[in-house]
């Protein structure tokens, strides 16, 4: 309405071109659970997605009728809204999907700003691994294990000591409405613990210039490379961001 107030974005579109481009990202976001889009439109399509798992919980024949009529092909989605979805979020009392920033898709073109919409306590949570990871970081950086297991933090699951606040806040954060959430964080750290190990390599490689002996040692579960370079009675680590043949022979010339 011309100089009334915003209440959503037109997208550039007309009525019904906007109703089928966000009808069209829910019903993508239903099938992947992550999709990648501009900002405007997972701002959007996030509003129209929160309706649709809301009718989900419901679970009336009129909720049915209307996340029909929302949906592309139906029947091949309605099923997981109302069983897997209803089920996960049973006891989430909103907040089912997340926005987050990343650089523009199209670099080289308009440079707009673009975001992923996915959601939360699933298969492609991103807050969620990146937390694991961080919590296996600080785990590795610290010596520190696990001393309390549980399925909840609430039902008596404790934190580890010495992780920062910001970690512990994000580990309530991702377990608090999440079906055994600590199992799952704790099981996902276990896994990314594993795969450092597996893939830590130890190489020699000389610097005749420095007459120095460097060890290269890749940490796969902090996805840091650094080398150790032993000088006389000195020690000094320099973060190469994963010097290879490549970067060795670029030091050379």
């Amino acid at each position: 309405m011309a100089g009334g107030d915003l209440k959503y974005r037109h997208l550039s579109r007309s009525s019904a071109h906007r109703q089928a481009l966000l009808r069209n990202l829910v019903t993508s976001l239903l099938i992947h659970e992550s999709i990648k889009t501009t900002w405007p439109k997972a701002k959007e399509a996030q509003r129209l997605a929160e309706k649709v798992i809301t009718l989900g919980k419901k679970n009336t024949s009129a909720s049915r009728r209307r996340a029909e009529s929302i949906l592309f092909q139906p029947l091949d989605h309605l099923p997981k809204l109302f069983d897997e979805l209803r089920l996960r979020y049973a006891k989430r009392p909103g907040g089912y999907t997340r926005v987050l920033r990343i650089e523009p898709l199209n670099k080289h073109f308009d440079q707009a700003p673009s975001a992923i919409l996915e959601l939360v306590d699933g298969p492609k949570d991103m807050r969620f691994a990146m937390t694991a990871k961080t919590l296996a970081r600080e785990r590795a950086a610290g010596g520190i294990e696990a001393e309390g297991e549980g399925e909840d933090e609430d039902e008596g699951g404790k934190m580890d000591e010495g992780i920062r606040d910001v970690t512990a806040r994000n580990v309530r954060k991702v377990t608090r409405f999440r079906p055994k959430g600590m199992e799952a964080l704790e099981k996902e750290v276990q896994r990314l613990e594993l795969r450092g190990k597996d893939e830590t390599k130890v190489e020699v490689c000389d610097f005749p210039w420095y007459n120095w002996s460097c060890f290269t040692v890749s940490f796969a579960a902090c996805g840091v490379r650094r080398i150790a370079c032993i000088t006389r009675g000195t020690h000094a680590d320099y973060n190469t961001g994963g010097i290879g043949k490549k970067g060795k022979d670029k030091m050379e010339s």
